[in-house]
């Protein structure tokens, strides 16, 4: 019987997190919580499921199957597929394009000693698209002099600073083999976030290329520690729930600001970055819309995990683009340079 009750409560948490995806944690926060957890939830379910086949109380595994068949859209939008099940487009043209939150740039460290640097020289993509890049006013540390130097092997760049003071310049940068023009920014109200936006000029065709840092939710460790009290453990959940909420509310007039602008563009169109959220969430549903998910076209039956803390992994990190496109070889290198995994996939056009 307490399995049954579990597999009840779970059911509750799985309708929760479907509901995230269609209103705003600023409406109603709480789902966004379960969106979060929203792969750990299906696989716990899927597997109470099965074990309640093997019982005798097997009847309540319809339940397990009910909620699968509920869950189609969200299951499609975490596990990639695409790959198993429908034909590849064939385009005559095609570039690598890698995404990468550096986490400051490798520490803001020397460009012999900063990993980050060093991993992109060995994968050298055509076009490399970096998020929270930072570097130093003093010799002490990286500076834009030393970093242009670093990567020199891209002709075109593009820095778009949000920060941009005595001491240190903080943004995003994207390095390309081909040139850059039309370069601008959409800027928020926000601390720390931009979209950088500039269009690719490829030898038979022009992309419209953003690079995004979108708020994070800023959660800490004291804000998922519930203490051992009620008091404490509602303090933390009251505490969290409103930082939820407010990022959330930040990220979703980021996305809209990003798909309006999108709508804009005379050309096929690539969103990159870290958006900070998960895929079963209203934020993704926005940005995803009109467009196709290269981690799901072309990766084959995996979570993709671009963040990891604690063991705990989500995708945050997504490559975006047109439907006239098509993406191929997506890969996740578990490289541990920053706090983020580096994206890559190769578009073709």
């Amino acid at each position: 019987m307490i399995l049954v009750i579990i597999h009840i409560a779970l059911c509750l948490c799985l309708l929760a997190s479907v509901l995230s995806v269609f209103v705003p944690a600023s409406v109603l926060p709480v789902p966004a919580w379960f969106g979060l957890a929203f792969e750990w939830l299906i696989i716990t379910e899927a597997v109470i499921g099965f074990i309640l086949l093997c019982t005798r109380r097997r009847r309540w595994s319809w339940l397990t199957l009910a909620m699968l068949l509920l869950c189609a859209a969200p299951i499609g939008y975490t596990v990639s597929h695409e790959a198993l099940c429908f034909p590849k487009k064939v385009l005559p043209n095609s570039f690598t394009l890698m995404s990468y939150n550096t986490h400051l740039m490798g520490n803001v460290r020397k460009p012999k000693q900063n990993r980050v640097i060093q991993y992109i020289l060995r994968a050298q993509p055509d076009v490399v698209c970096l998020q929270e890049v930072e570097v130093s006013k003093s010799n002490d540390n990286l500076t834009l002099h030393e970093l242009r130097e670093a990567l020199s092997v891209y002709p075109y760049t593009y820095f778009d600073f949000k920060i941009y003071n005595k001491r240190r310049q903080y943004g995003n940068a994207v390095f390309s083999k081909y040139p850059l023009i039309g370069k601008h920014t959409l800027r928020y109200e926000s601390r720390g976030n931009i979209t950088s936006v500039c269009d690719i000029v490829l030898p038979t065709d022009t992309l419209r290329l953003y690079t995004n840092h979108l708020e994070s939710n800023r959660l800490q460790r004291e804000d998922i520690d519930l203490g051992t009290t009620t008091e404490s453990a509602q303090s933390a959940f009251q505490g969290t729930s409103a930082k939820l909420e407010k990022a959330s509310e930040i990220r979703i007039r980021q996305a809209e600001a990003i798909h309006e602008d999108a709508l804009l563009s005379p050309y096929p169109v690539l969103i990159v970055g870290d958006m900070n959220t998960t895929p079963v969430s209203y934020t993704y549903r926005i940005l995803q819309k009109g467009m196709r998910d290269a981690f799901l076209e072309s990766s084959n039956g995996q979570f993709g995990h671009t963040f990891v803390k604690r063991g705990i992994g989500v995708r945050i990190d997504y490559i975006l683009h047109s439907p006239s496109l098509s993406a191929s070889d997506f890969d996740i290198p578990h490289v541990d340079y920053s706090d983020h995994y580096p994206i890559v996939t190769t578009i073709h056009y």
